[in-house]
């Protein structure tokens, strides 16, 4: 079975089309798009419940 860190890695290659990453950094780019995808999820939330509550 896979890692947790391999999947994330294979599937922001195929979904976004970037270069694999070297050989041993793959879990440091797992690391990174997770923590990207995360704040980028929290900043959408966010701005969504600012604008929820200031113009409605």
């Amino acid at each position: 079975m896979r890692s947790l860190s391999n999947l994330v890695s294979e599937g922001f290659i195929w979904g976004v089309g970037i270069t694999r990453p070297r050989q041993g950094q793959e879990h440091r780019a797992a690391v990174y798009i997770t923590t990207t995808l995360v704040l980028s999820v929290a900043g959408a939330v966010g701005m969504f419940f600012f604008l929820m509550t200031h113009f409605l």
